[in-house]
C-alpha cells in the first residue's frame, strides 16, 4: 500500500491549488496579491466557498466535474492534513456549507470518508 504524505498547513500556497486546478490560477493569482505570505484560510475561502455553493445549487450539481474535484481536495486535506490542515477544511470550508438546506444536503452527499468525520463534528458542536 502506497504511504501518502502529510500535508502540512504550512505547505498550502498557491500550486497547491492550482496544481489540482490550473483554471483558477488567475482568480488565485487575485486573491493572493498583496500578501507578503499566503494565507490559506483566506485563500481557499475565497476560491472555493462561494465556487462550491454556485455548483451545489445547479440542478446538475452531481455532474460537475469541478465539484466533485473541489470535494477530492477536501477529502485529501481532510484524510492527510495535520491539526491545522483539517481545522482550515471544518471551520473554512465545510461551515460555510452549513448557511442553506440545499448546500448542507448536496454537499453531505458528495463528501468522502474523512470529510464525513469533520462534518459530525461541526454537527456535535451545533448541536442544541
Amino acid at each position: 500500500m502506497k504511504e501518502t504524505a502529510m500535508i502540512r498547513y504550512t505547505d498550502l500556497n498557491e500550486k497547491f491549488i492550482t496544481d489540482r486546478f490550473p483554471e483558477l490560477a488567475e482568480l488565485v493569482s487575485i486573491e493572493t496579491e498583496g500578501f507578503d505570505e499566503f494565507l490559506p484560510h483566506v485563500v481557499f475561502a475565497n476560491v472555493f466557498n462561494g465556487l462550491a455553493v454556485s455548483f451545489l445549487k445547479l440542478e446538475s450539481y452531481r455532474q460537475s466535474d469541478t465539484l466533485k474535484r473541489i470535494f477530492d481536495m477536501y477529502e485529501e486535506l481532510a484524510s492527510q492534513g495535520d491539526e491545522e490542515t483539517k481545522n482550515l477544511v471544518q471551520v473554512t470550508l465545510l461551515e460555510y456549507l452549513w448557511d442553506e438546506s440545499i448546500t448542507y444536503e448536496r454537499a453531505k452527499e458528495l463528501m468522502g470518508e474523512s470529510t464525513q468525520e469533520l462534518w459530525a463534528q461541526i454537527d456535535y458542536l451545533k448541536a442544541p
